[in-house]
């Protein structure tokens, strides 16, 4: 079940990865830098991944509590490897930061959170269904 349903994450990654290297020319003449925009959309794909199967895992749970942890553990690991990756990123770069791609990458968040959460509730629904 948690194989067929990483796919729409796996497309979303793919698609965006595509858009970024075919407008990079495009990104670069906006002031934003094209390898920080991947490099950000493959952190939040792999931390998206991590938290979808916390949270499919909790959706198998027996008990409220195993999901409840589930569920938390999925939604805080996510949170904060991005914002401790933001803030990685944010130091390092110093006076190099772009921030155009950190923005962006904010947005890309909200996709792949949004995208998590819909397969999710599609799972959900599947279950009681069943």
């Amino acid at each position: 079940m948690f194989n067929r349903s990483i796919l729409p994450l796996v497309a979303i990654f793919l698609i965006v990865g595509a858009l970024i290297l075919f407008f990079r020319k495009f990104l670069e003449q906006h002031g934003c830098d094209w390898q920080v925009l991947s490099a950000g959309n493959l952190f939040i794909y792999l931390v998206t991944v991590v938290s979808m199967h916390l949270l499919t895992k909790g959706l198998n749970a027996e008990r409220t509590q195993l999901f409840l942890r589930n569920a938390y553990s999925g939604v805080l690991v996510k949170l904060f490897a991005c914002a401790i990756g933001a803030f990685i990123y944010i130091f390092a770069s110093g006076k190099n930061l772009n921030r155009p791609a950190l923005f962006a990458c904010m947005g890309l968040y909200l996709v792949y959170t949004f995208v998590e959460l819909s397969v999710v509730m599609k799972q959900s629904n599947a279950k009681k269904n069943v």
